[in-house]
């Protein structure tokens, strides 16, 4: 998702209780100051972690901004519309006058350049890590006669055994083996599909590319028509409804990412014969990529598990109390640049505690490279709420992410999509499924598949396509890329005939 990589420095808060001054800090070292400075609303990011030139020309230019700094050509006004500029004027993000001297903003771009590597090198020896895909066949879906795919949102119904498809103006639904069922033009970007109570919930995000309007709505479909459920949602990206507080009226919960700014909010029905409803901020911050709806705490109160993008890179709990209310625990984070991407709750250790399994690897804005951290992380969760570092595997670009006991030998198996692999040695493992041998020592066997053109996926989803009793996994291609690319594989995507990879499982044929 566009936004979650780059260096939100917003400083709104020191500058509230007077915490920044004008003066230059002689006596303290640049760490220091980055630790005092880019500490306030976000880890701190390693200088070792990006290039000297990712520093110098992508990074340092946009934190200067949030310290109301000019450093180099960065403009976050440019090219807007009247309309975009106005409303991230109104948002206060940049500060009208510098909030730190030059000296002192010199000395924290010194720490950062001086500090970081002139390159990272790409560690192509991954490829000898990983094996065919024998346990799944690649059957590919054609859904229409165009060339080329921009699939956003997968949702498998398993009620009525159907797969939905979304793109840009497109829905589609289709069956195993081969039937499409619908067809349908929309005036939306679908990127979240759920069903609930056997209605279908779309989510429209507005604006693929960031934008500071609220442009989004929730819609349902209803008698082949699209029934808007709530409207003015800043780029929402996960929707969907649950009875929060048992009172037989369900509420409407939207991770709005945003841009600048945005909220995981809730919408609540003012009563069973007025459908109006009313908003309800649970947590105020950009960045909202998905939730879950589950008792964290054994209180029979149903909490929110949230996973947020952009500077956060957090995961939070939201535990609620009386009346629709909720308190916030950040139970992980990480440093901006990490790349937050997807996560599952699950229960890997099957000790009855949830755990969280988490994918970083978004590296589509300002600090696009190859970087070692990005890959699959697994958390062990403890009994009073806290999670415990347990596995790292490393893939490059980390996108998506589903875990479930694939082959059926009592443990737990992930399935790992990247939308940014290291192309030149490692294109492969666009999609990589890590086949659990020994769950207690975290080993797992790496299979990628090899497709004529590579995987490239935004999205990945899990089901029982063809009622054969095992897992199977669908993801859908993208043929853009925000980030370079060979134009012999551009092409080849954008002239690709399906838009589906479906992976059939053949544990039980």
């Amino acid at each position: 998702m566009k936004g979650s990589t780059y260096i939100l420095i917003t400083l709104a808060a020191f500058l509230t209780v007077g915490f920044l001054s004008f003066r230059s800090h002689p006596a303290s070292s640049g760490k220091q100051l980055a630790d005092t400075y880019c500490g306030t609303c976000h880890l701190v990011p390693d200088p070792k972690s990006l290039t000297k030139f990712t520093w110098q020309l992508h990074v340092l230019p946009v934190m200067a901004r949030y310290m109301g700094i000019q450093y180099g050509n960065y403009d976050p006004y440019s090219n807007l519309t009247t309309d975009e500029t106005d409303a991230l004027a109104q948002q206060h993000i940049y500060p009208d006058k510098p909030v730190v001297d030059e000296a002192t903003w010199q000395q924290l771009v010194d720490y950062y350049t001086e500090t970081a590597p002139t390159r990272l090198p790409v560690d192509s020896s991954r490829a000898q890590r990983d094996h065919a895909l024998d346990q799944f066949t690649v059957v590919p879906v054609q859904l229409s006669n165009e060339p080329g795919a921009t699939v956003t949102a997968l949702h498998y119904d398993s009620l009525n055994q159907q797969l939905w498809v979304a793109e840009p103006n497109k829905l589609y639904s289709w069956k195993w083996p081969a039937t499409l069922v619908n067809n349908y033009n929309l005036p939306a970007t679908v990127v979240d599909i759920h069903t609930s109570a056997g209605q279908l919930l779309l989510t429209d995000i507005g604006t693929l590319l960031p934008s500071n309007l609220p442009k989004g709505t929730v819609f349902s479909i209803q008698n082949d028509k699209l029934v808007a459920q709530q409207g003015q949602l800043h780029r929402p990206v996960y929707s969907q409804t649950d009875d929060l507080d048992n009172d037989g009226i369900p509420e409407l919960i939207t991770a709005s990412f945003g841009y600048h700014t945005g909220s995981l909010s809730l919408y609540r029905q003012r009563s069973r014969t007025d459908s109006t409803r009313t908003k309800q901020i649970i947590f105020d911050a950009p960045g909202a990529v998905k939730f879950y709806v589950r008792d964290m705490n054994g209180d029979h109160k149903k909490d929110i598990v949230a996973l947020f993008a952009q500077n956060l890179e957090s995961v939070y709990i939201f535990f609620q109390g009386d009346n629709l209310t909720f308190t916030a625990k950040k139970v992980l984070q990480f440093e901006p640049q990490y790349g937050t991407s997807d996560f599952v709750l699950l229960d890997y250790n099957r000790d009855g505690i949830d755990d969280i399994a988490l994918v970083h690897g978004d590296n589509a804005d300002y600090s696009y490279s190859s970087k070692a951290f990005h890959g699959l992380r697994l958390y062990l969760g403890n009994r009073d709420q806290t999670f415990t570092s347990a596995f790292f595997y490393p893939i490059y670009g980390a996108t998506r992410l589903q875990a479930d006991d694939f082959d059926q030998d009592g443990d737990i198996d992930f399935a790992v999509s990247s939308f940014f692999p290291e192309l030149s040695t490692l294109a492969a493992e666009s999609f990589v499924y890590l086949e659990n041998k020994k769950a207690d020592r975290y080993r797992f066997v790496a299979h990628v598949a090899q497709t004529p053109v590579p995987i490239k996926s935004l999205t990945l989803e899990k089901m029982d396509i063809d009622r054969d009793g095992d897992m199977d996994l669908v993801l859908g291609q993208v043929s853009y890329s925000p980030t370079p690319m060979p134009t012999t594989l551009r092409q080849a995507l954008q002239t690709t005939p399906y838009k589906l990879i479906l992976l059939r499982n053949r544990h039980t044929n």
